[in-house]
């Protein structure tokens, strides 16, 4: 029988003439093997080719590295620069992204630079005639990406001179939000040559760079003399504070560079086509005596043209600050005082809203065309202060003429109609008015109709209320045994009535209120109202102590202790505190919180931001690093010591 050793080859290794050879050897066997052979090709044509079929590449690791720079003409931090065009070449093919909105020439030209690409490269072009023996920082911030996945070079910028040397001082720092402590990325640090106190007002800066993710900044290549120094969320691109709603910050006194010992980037000199400058103007300050030996340090400081993650060494970072001053500073948002009426329209029958600006402090509302009594409304602030209710029980007229005053100013006037849309309803006659209900909830019941046991029931009106028959209230324990109750109005308009006593924790209630038995000041009832509700125990909560040690024990200066959530958003509980002590928290859910200790200079209850103009910075907090987590019928003590900072 002929052998079927001649099909076991690779269709890789078979050519196409010893392919032919071996079909008409086919012919010469018998008529059974013949078959087999050709159903035997069959399978195996089927086998090589659903092994060859093309599928799509499955992808790599997504590219996350931002380019490398690999020379440029003239070098970076070249001297004796004429004003010919500078290229700048890179490892991978780059764009250019929100160039106008992030490039800055420091100091300033008159006309901004020209730049374009070209393959795998940059072309700077300048056209003002530049000033004698000055240092040029050319500052991109993120705009040259990679064309792949648009990763930003950080804070890239090139430096030239046009005297014999490069001016070599630089300032570090760090920025942390005022409020949280939390460092702040992305913002802009801006040092002024003038140092007049509107110049973040009118002019740009003459050195700048951003915050990274730590809030660490570090600016290089400054020149001799004293600077003011200014950080700035520059919320539209003009390098100027002319926004209020940016956020600011700034220190009290003038910076002074200094001059740090650097590690250049290792970039091979045979790289840079005939200098001996660096091309990456990454360096990372030391002393003398630092050895950086490990490799993955030296990538880092290598990779990074501040500070970054270089910094979080702990031997480096204690050295820098042995060594060197890290200016600290403190992002915030001016109070905005410019106030004025956003709108005043009527809500709802006897309900007539004005919207401010800002929060108010004291509003005076006049009608100037119809002569009201003197209490003609009742006035309500919302918790912002920044919108204000006119509630008009006895009010005849068709239009209000208003006069609105925050403080001892007029701020604006409105003219509001009180008559209301009319729409037809169908389903009722016009002689028969339809029925009006106050509308009335229990806004304390939790989830399953539960009530916490510590805070007293209480219900709480849409619309102010006039009386209220309590002797028609009908309250129950277990559905079914009558029990004594007390309610009094709460709140300076009378929309909340409250219980006077608690009731029994872990027991269950009934609230029975007829029609009729409440009256708001509208001369409007209630519909019936019923509550089953439940209240909880001591159990479902947990308690915290903190044993808080304060560095002044005058009584002199108030606190303002803080209990936030984790992520420092919400204050869940806080106390006006005078001395070292220890402070109880209760009635806590199961879960992680931290502390804030607000030093309240001007003693108002609350944390006040500051004002640049009046060179007032906002008020001193101090955050207790250690995250406490409660857990329910669980009493849990921590230990704060401020002496020690």
């Amino acid at each position: 029988m002929y052998s079927l050793n001649i099909f076991t080859f690779t269709y890789k290794s078979l050519t196409f003439s010893d392919f032919i050879k071996k079909m008409l050897n086919i012919f010469n066997m018998n008529y059974i093997n013949r078959y087999l052979l050709l159903f035997t090709v069959g399978l195996s044509g089927l086998f090589v080719f659903s092994c060859a079929n093309v599928v799509s590449p499955t992808g790599g690791p997504k590219d996350e590295t931002p380019p490398n720079v690999i020379r440029s003409n003239p070098p970076n931090l070249s001297t004796n620069y004429d004003g010919r065009d500078i290229r700048v070449y890179f490892d991978e093919f780059v764009a250019l992204n929100n160039l106008q909105q992030n490039l800055l020439v420091s100091p300033p030209l008159e006309n901004d630079p020209e730049v374009k690409i070209r393959g795998k490269s940059i072309i700077i072009s300048v056209s003002d005639t530049l000033l004698d023996a000055t240092t040029y920082n050319f500052f991109f911030g993120e705009s040259v990406v990679d064309i792949t996945e648009s990763n930003a070079i950080p804070n890239f910028q090139f430096v030239v001179s046009t005297g014999d040397f490069v001016d070599s001082l630089s300032v570090v720092g760090i920025l942390k939000n005022a409020y949280s402590l939390l460092p702040e990325e992305g913002v802009f640090i801006m040092m002024y040559e003038n140092y007049y106190d509107s110049v973040p007002f009118l002019e740009i800066p003459v050195y700048l760079t951003k915050t990274n993710k730590a809030g660490e900044f570090q600016i290089n290549n400054m020149r001799e003399g004293n600077f003011l120094m200014f950080a700035l969320k520059d919320m539209n691109s003009s390098y100027t504070f002319d926004d209020p709603t940016e956020n600011i910050g700034f220190l009290d006194s003038l910076v002074t560079p200094y001059f740090i010992q650097t590690i250049p980037d290792p970039i091979s000199k045979d790289s840079i086509q005939g200098s001996d400058s660096i091309i990456n103007t990454g360096t990372v300050m030391v002393r003398d005596t630092l050895k950086v030996s490990d490799t993955s340090l030296s990538q880092s400081i290598a990779n990074n043209p501040l500070l970054m993650d270089s910094l979080k060494n702990d031997s480096l970072n204690n050295t820098l600050q042995a060594t060197y001053p890290l200016f600290e500073l403190f992002l915030f948002q001016e109070k905005d005082t410019l106030q004025r009426v956003l709108s005043a329209y009527r809500e709802s029958e006897g309900q007539v809203n004005i919207a401010f600006r800002v929060p108010a402090d004291s509003v005076i509302v006049r009608d100037y065309e119809n002569s009201f009594s003197e209490n003609w409304f009742l006035p309500e602030f919302n918790t912002l202060r920044d919108t204000l209710t006119l509630w008009l029980p006895n009010i005849d007229a068709d239009t209000l003429k208003l006069e609105i005053s925050d403080g001892e100013n007029i701020i604006d006037s409105a003219t509001v109609s009180l008559i209301a849309r009319t729409t037809r309803n169908f389903f009722t006659s016009d002689d028969e008015p339809e029925q009006i209900f106050i509308n009335i909830t229990a806004s304390e019941l939790q989830a399953r109709n539960v009530l916490p046991y510590y805070k007293p029931f209480s219900i709480k009106s849409q619309t102010p209320l006039a009386d209220f028959r309590q002797e028609l209230f009908q309250l129950f324990l277990n559905d079914s045994i009558p029990i004594d109750l007390d309610f009094s109005f709460q709140g300076g308009i009378n929309r909340e009535l409250k219980m006077s006593s608690l009731l029994e924790p872990d027991s269950s209630y009934f609230l029975f209120v007829p029609p009729g038995a409440i009256t708001d000041i509208f001369g409007n009832r209630n519909d019936t109202l019923s509550y089953q509700f439940k209240l909880n125990n001591d159990d479902d909560y947990g308690k915290l102590i903190l044993v808080l040690d304060l560095p002044d024990q005058s009584g002199e200066i108030q606190y303002l202790l803080q209990l936030l959530n984790e992520s420092l958003e919400t204050v869940i509980d806080e106390k006006i505190i005078l001395k070292s002590d220890s402070y109880i928290f209760n009635h806590l859910p199961a879960s992680k919180f931290k502390f804030r200790l607000v030093i309240d200079e001007n003693k108002n209850g609350i944390w006040d931001t500051g004002k640049y103009l009046e060179g007032r910075q906002p008020e001193k907090v101090f955050i207790f690093e250690e995250v406490i987590e409660t857990r329910l019928n669980w009493e849990v003590e921590s230990h704060w010591d401020l002496t020690v900072n």
